[in-house]
């Protein structure tokens, strides 16, 4: 009985060691972390912080308006109609 489970134990880590790219149960994908330092969002928003009116009204200038509303203001709601029906039993017994 001990050698069938020592088997299965090795064949597992067999197959394990075939794909090392494969993550092992419970390991996180990122150990280390987040990489110290500026997000590019930090950079961007500091780069244009230190952008003059002038500089910052050339960079706009080549950017379509409504890209520069989503930066400003985000993405607009979008409202959406639906017509739906249901087929079917109109009345549903939970008793049953």
């Amino acid at each position: 009985m001990e050698d069938s489970v020592n088997k299965e134990s090795s064949e597992k880590q067999l197959e394990n060691n075939k794909k090392p790219w494969l993550w092992k149960k419970g390991q996180s994908g990122n150990i280390m972390g987040r990489p110290k330092g500026k997000s590019m969002k930090e950079y961007a928003r500091q780069y244009l912080e230190r952008m003059t009116d002038e500089e910052r009204d050339e960079w706009l200038d080549g950017i379509q308006k409504d890209r520069i509303w989503e930066m400003s203001e985000g993405k607009p709601k979008q409202d959406v109609e639906q017509d739906i029906t249901i087929t079917g039993p109109s009345v549903i017994r939970l008793d049953e």
